[in-house]
């Protein structure tokens, strides 16, 4: 299970970053897409400067960040919910309503991540609305989707837009599950390609580069299981330089425990038949389930019935 903190995090600050998110989604069809970034270490000319772009303090994903908040997510309370089951690990019910749904179904014995199928979550709000959704494939490997606000007519001025209006989009880091090539779609349509092997010469940026991860662990017996969404964003205030990311945990599902031996609906352990005999478990097996001595049954009497041992409350 991977080690998060999920403490609660202050709202990003709504400031002068979000009118160039604005401009650039409205005015997208009008200007040019950069294809190299003008900033920091030299790059190999076949990728975009990984370096530059996550240490400047307008890139897409910061300006993602200021633009969504904590939209779906844990500021000021993480959504908490729980599955109907551990054999329904499909939907979450969010105890405030609402329910995010896992496509596929979580896998108790194959967690996220291993799994070579990516995980697709969507976050339904309680009036039944979509609130967000994510597609997991690996920690540098995910895309985060949010619903925005209906867009103004195509002459609003991006600067006259109200503060708390959210463009909302998605943005889509691709490839790095099973490679070093990072493929980044911004939420205004930019696209970069980038080696993370770069990194390698700006370490002072290397926590806040754009990735996800999810915490999960699958409970036992007695024991609930979790699963949760971290995704983590640059800070909105202050340097970036040695900075910490900022963790949006975005729901905290707990999967029920297991019932106890002798109590789980199956037969095993030493059992002879579902949750009786064997000496295993206290309760003794009714007439016509399995045994093998007559200490198995609640009738005293294990006899072979058409070849098959079988309680019985008298010989058959």
């Amino acid at each position: 299970m991977a080690s998060t903190e999920n403490q609660a995090q202050p709202a990003p600050k709504k400031g002068a970053p979000r009118w160039l998110v604005r401009s650039a989604i409205i005015g997208s069809a009008l200007l040019p897409l950069p294809t190299v970034l003008a900033y920091g270490c030299d790059s190999p000319t076949q990728f975009d400067d990984l370096c530059g772009w996550v240490r400047d303090p307008n890139n897409c994903y910061r300006d993602f960040f200021v633009d969504v908040g904590a939209s779906c997510g844990a500021t000021p309370d993480t959504r908490v919910g729980s599955f109907a089951g551990r054999d329904k690990l499909g939907e979450c019910y969010l105890s405030a309503g609402g329910v995010v749904v896992f496509e596929p179904p979580i896998d108790l014995a194959l967690p996220p991540g291993d799994n070579p199928e990516p995980l697709k979550i969507k976050v339904i709000n309680p009036d039944q609305t979509e609130c967000a959704e994510f597609e997991f494939r690996a920690k540098y490997d995910f895309k985060a989707t949010f619903e925005g606000d209906p867009l103004p007519d195509a002459g609003v001025d991006a600067n006259d837009l109200p503060e708390e209006f959210i463009l909302g989009g998605t943005f889509d880091m691709a490839g790095g599950r099973d490679s070093d090539i990072l493929n980044v779609t911004c939420p205004g349509g930019e696209t970069f390609t980038f080696d993370r092997l770069q990194v390698t010469r700006c370490r002072e940026f290397e926590a806040i580069l754009p990735h996800a991860e999810i915490d999960f662990s699958p409970g036992g017996i007695e024991q609930t299981g979790v699963i949760r969404l971290n995704v983590f964003y640059p800070p909105t205030e202050g340097e970036l330089s040695n900075a910490q990311p900022v963790p949006i945990n975005y729901f905290e599902c707990v999967i029920p425990a297991a019932p106890p031996a002798c109590e789980n609906g199956v037969k095993d352990g030493a059992e002879t038949d579902i949750d009786c005999g064997g000496g295993f478990c206290t309760s003794r097996c009714d007439d016509g389930q399995l045994c093998i001595t007559d200490d198995d049954c609640l009738s005293s009497a294990c006899v072979v019935d058409m070849g098959i041992k079988k309680c019985a409350g008298g010989a058959p």
